[in-house]
C-alpha cells in the first residue's frame, strides 16, 4: 500500500510529539544527575564512607590441622583487638575526661609499649577526632586480657567499646612436623605460604561475611548480613608419637656426627599414609630446627647413590640378564669404563651378585648394566621408567622436585654420554627427592604394588567427615613375585652380613640398602649424602622408611653407621611403642632404652592399657593417683612415683612427661604453654606447688 501525504504528516506529528515526551523526562534526570554529582558530590561521598566504616568484614575461624587420631597441630586460636566508639552517645566530654587518667594507666599495664601519659594522649586524640572506630593497640589479646579490659573504669560503665575477634594460628607441638604442616603470610587475607597450609588453603580459610554497624536501643552492635563460614579441619596420616621418635632420633645422631642437614620420613606400607616426616638443619649455635622439606625435594643435587642399586638389580633379574650367584670380576676395586675409572670402596676380587649388593659395589652393578644393554641403552632406562621411579607422585606439599633420569636422547651439558649407563646404574647421573626412593621401597615392601604416598585422610566440619581420602594405586605390579623375593632377601642380607650391620635389629628383621653419594667432586674436602631405606619388619613389612644425611664432619664412615644406625633407632621404638605389632619375647623385660617412649611420666590408666597390651609386667604403687612416674627392670615396669597434680590452683609437676599430656593439666589449669624442643619435659619456668594466675604463661623445656 502507497503512504499518502496526509499520512506522512502523521507520522512527523507523532514522532515530534515522542521527542518532546523523552526530553521532558530527560531534562529533571539530568538535573538530578548534576545535583548528585557535582552539587552534593561531596555529602554523598561522605556518606558512602560512613556506610563503609560502618560495615565490617566477618572473618571466618581457619579450619584446623589435625593428627592421624584427632590431636591438634595447628589450630586458630581468637585473639582480640579494641577499638573505641567515641561516638557513642552514653560517652559524653565531662564523663571521658573525669575517667581518661585512670583508663590510661591500666591499659598501659596491657599496651605496655605506652606509657600511662603516651596512653592518655593517644585515646584524647581519638576522642576528639570523634572516631567510630579507633584503635586503642595493634596488640592481639587474650581471652584473659579481653576480659580484664572490660572491667577497666569508664568501659565498665559506658558501652564505648568494640573487640574485634582475630586468629592466630598456633601450633601446640612447637617445631614438631612444622614444615610439614607449613606455616602462613603475615597478611591473613594472603593465606597458607608453605606445606599443608598452603595446599589446602582453599578448605582452610572458609568464606568471610559482613556485618554492619546497627544502633540498637542506643548502642551500637555489629549485626551478620551475611554468615562467616568457617574453614575445613584437616585430618593429616600423622602420627604425633612416631613423628615424635622421629625426629628425636634424627636430631640426636645428626648432633653425634655433626651432620649440617638431614631428613627422615615413615610410610605405612599398605597404605601409603606418612606416618612422620623430619627435616632437620643445623643452626649457628650446633642446635637443630626444623629447615627446607627436605624428604620432598633433597639437598643440591641429590643422588641417590647406591640405594639406587635394588633399582638396578630389580630391572636386571626381571629382564634375566644376572642371578643372584652369577660371578663378578671386579678387580682391585678400579674398574676402567670408556676412558673413565670408577671405584668401589674396597677391592672384593671375583664375587657374586649377591654379594655384591651386600658390599655395594659400584664396579659388579655398572659391569651387569652396560654388559647387557650399552647397545640399546634405552630399554634399561625405560624399564627403571617403568617401575614408577620418575612417576608423579601428587605429594601434598607444594613445590616438591620432581625425579629425574636422563635418557639416552637427551642432548647438551646435561645429555647422554657413554659412562652414564653405568653410572646412573649405581646411582649417579640422576635426580631423586628422598620420597621418590621411599615410594619405590615401599613398593617392594608392599609385594609390587605401588600406592601413592599421601599426607590428607580426610576433611571434616563441625567434627563430621566429609570427604575421606583412600589409598591410591599408581601400580598394580612392578615385577614378577620371583624378582621380588631375590631382591628383599638381598636387601635383608645387606643388614645382616653387608654394608648395613649397623642397622641390624636384634629384636625383629630390617630390609634395607645403603647409598652414599658424593655431592662436591674433585675436592679434598667430602661433602657426601649418606643413605639407609628399607622396611621393617622384613618378614611382614609394616613401615617404611628413608633416613638422609648430609654433610657429616666426625663420626660416621659411612651410610651405614649414620643412617642406618638411625634408620634401626627408630625403627625399635616405633616397634616398641606400637599396638598393631606383637612385641617379641625378646623385648619384654629388656632395660635397653628403646622403652623409654613407653614409660614416660603420665596417666596411669593409659600406661597400663599399653603394658598390658604389650604383655609387659606392670607393677604399682602402693599410693594411689592419676598421673604417675615409672621404672623400667628387668622384669618389667613399675611405678616408681605418684606425681602431686595439686588443686586446679597449683602447678602441677609436669616433668619427664610427653608434651600432650603435659598441656593437657596445664591448660585445664588455666595456663598458657610455651614448649621448646623434643622429647619429654625437662624443666618447667613456674615452680610446681604454686597458686597459678589464670592466663600465666608456663615455658617448658622438652629433651
Amino acid at each position: 500500500m502507497a503512504i499518502t501525504k496526509d499520512m506522512k504528516k502523521k507520522i512527523k506529528w507523532r514522532t515530534i510529539i515522542v521527542f518532546c515526551m523523552m526530553v521532558s523526562f530527560m531534562i529533571p534526570f539530568s538535573v538530578s544527575l548534576y545535583n548528585t554529582m557535582v552539587r552534593d558530590g561531596d555529602e554523598w561521598k561522605k556518606r558512602s564512607k560512613k556506610i563503609a566504616a560502618d560495615s565490617l568484614l566477618v572473618l571466618p575461624v581457619r579450619g584446623n590441622i589435625l593428627a592421624c587420631d584427632g590431636q591438634l597441630m595447628a589450630s586458630s586460636i581468637p585473639v582480640y583487638v579494641l577499638y573505641m566508639d567515641f561516638r557513642a552517645d552514653a560517652l559524653i566530654q565531662d564523663t571521658f575526661y573525669t575517667k581518661v587518667d585512670s583508663l590510661s594507666y591500666y591499659l598501659s599495664t596491657i599496651y605496655t609499649d605506652k606509657s600511662p601519659s603516651q596512653m592518655k594522649q593517644h585515646l584524647i586524640s581519638g576522642f576528639k577526632k570523634g572516631s567510630r572506630w579507633y584503635c586503642v593497640g595493634r596488640k592481639n589479646l587474650s581471652y584473659v586480657e579481653m576480659k580484664r579490659i572490660k572491667s577497666f573504669p569508664l568501659l565498665n560503665k559506658v558501652k564505648c567499646y568494640q573487640f574485634v575477634t582475630r586468629v592466630n594460628r598456633k601450633r601446640p607441638y612447637g617445631d614438631m612436623a612444622s614444615r610439614t604442616i607449613g606455616g602462613l603470610y603475615a597478611e591473613l587475607d594472603k593465606g597458607g605460604k608453605s606445606g599443608l597450609e598452603k595446599y589446602c588453603d582453599p578448605l582452610l580459610k572458609g568464606h568471610p561475611g559482613m556485618a554492619s554497624r546497627v544502633k540498637v536501643a542506643g548502642a551500637y552492635r555489629n549485626i551478620n548480613d551475611v554468615d562467616a563460614v568457617n574453614g575445613l579441619d584437616i585430618v593429616t596420616t600423622i602420627d604425633v608419637n612416631i613423628q615424635d621418635i622421629v625426629d628425636t632420633d634424627l636430631r640426636n645422631r645428626l648432633a653425634m656426627s655433626d651432620a649440617e642437614y638431614g631428613c627422615a620420613a615413615i610410610m605405612e606400607v599398605e597404605t601409603g599414609e606418612i606416618k612422620a616426616m623430619s627435616n632437620l638443619k643445623r643452626l649457628s649455635d650446633g642446635s637443630y630446627a626444623e629447615g627446607e622439606n627436605y624428604v620432598t625435594n633433597g639437598h643440591y643435587r641429590c643422588e641417590p647413590g647406591s640405594t639406587f642399586k635394588i633399582a638396578s638389580a630389580v630391572v636386571a633379574l626381571e629382564k634375566g640378564v644376572v642371578d643372584t650367584a652369577k660371578i663378578i670380576d671386579t678387580g682391585n676395586g678400579s674398574w676402567p669404563f670408556y676412558g673413565r675409572t670408577m671405584h668401589d670402596s674396597h677391592a672384593n676380587g671375583k664375587i657374586s651378585f649377591n654379594r655384591a649388593i651386600q658390599q655395594s659395589s659400584n664396579i659388579a652393578m655398572a659391569k651387569v648394566i652396560d654388559n647387557a644393554f650399552k647397545d640399546k641403552p634405552e630399554k634399561y632406562i625405560e624399564a627403571l621408567y617403568d617401575l614408577g621411579l620418575c612417576m608423579p607422585l601428587g605429594l601434598e606439599i607444594p613445590g616438591a622436585k620432581p625425579a629425574h633420569i636422563k635418557h639416552p636422547t637427551d642432548k647438551g651439558a646435561h645429555g647422554w654420554y657413554k659412562t652414564s649407563l653405568p653410572w646412573i646404574a649405581h646411582g649417579y647421573e640422576t635426580d631423586m627427592p628422598p620420597i621418590q626412593i621411599l615410594t619405590f621401597y615401599n613398593t617392594l615392601a608392599n609385594g609390587g604394588k605401588m600406592v601413592r604416598p599421601h599426607l590428607i585422610r580426610a576433611e571434616m566440619h563441625n567434627g563430621k567427615v566429609v570427604k575421606s581420602y583412600g589409598t591410591e594405586v599408581l601400580k598394580s605390579s612392578i615385577c614378577s613375585k620371583g624378582t621380588l623375593d631375590k631382591v628383599k632377601q638381598m636387601m635383608v642380607d645387606v643388614v645382616e652380613y653387608g654394608t648395613a650391620t649397623a642397622a641390624k635389629s636384634k629384636y625383629f628383621k630390617i630390609a634395607g640398602k645403603t647409598g652414599t653419594a658424593n655431592q662436591v667432586y674433585h675436592s679434598a674436602v667430602k661433602r657426601q649424602q649418606l643413605t639407609f631405606c628399607g622396611f621393617f619388619p622384613a618378614d611382614n613389612p609394616k613401615y617404611s622408611m628413608i633416613v638422609v644425611a648430609w654433610y657429616p664432619h666426625r663420626g660416621a664412615t659411612g651410610a651405614g653407621s649414620l643412617s642406618g644406625a638411625t634408620f634401626k633407632d627408630i625403627a625399635e621404638h616405633v616397634y616398641a611403642q606400637s599396638p598393631l605389632m606383637q612385641t617379641p619375647p625378646a623385648m619384654r623385660g629388656d632395660t635397653t632404652r628403646f622403652f623409654a617412649p613407653v614409660t614416660r611420666a603420665g596417666d596411669r590408666k593409659r600406661l597400663e592399657t599399653v603394658m598390658n597390651e604389650m604383655e609387659v609386667d606392670f607393677r604399682k604403687s602402693k599410693e594411689s593417683g592419676e598421673w604417675v612416674r615409672t621404672q623400667v627392670t628387668n622384669s618389667g615396669v613399675r611405678e616408681q612415683k605418684v606425681i602431686s597434680a595439686y588443686a586446679t590452683d597449683r602447678v602441677p609437676d609436669v616433668t619427664d612427661m610427653g608434651l600432650m599430656d603435659a598441656i593437657f593439666l596445664l591448660e585445664n589449669r588455666g595456663l598458657k604453654v610455651i614448649s621448646e624442643g623434643v622429647g619429654v619435659v625437662k624443666s618447667q619456668s613456674l615452680e610446681e606447688g604454686r597458686f597459678i594466675n589464670k592466663g600465666e604463661t608456663i615455658r617448658l623445656v622438652l629433651r
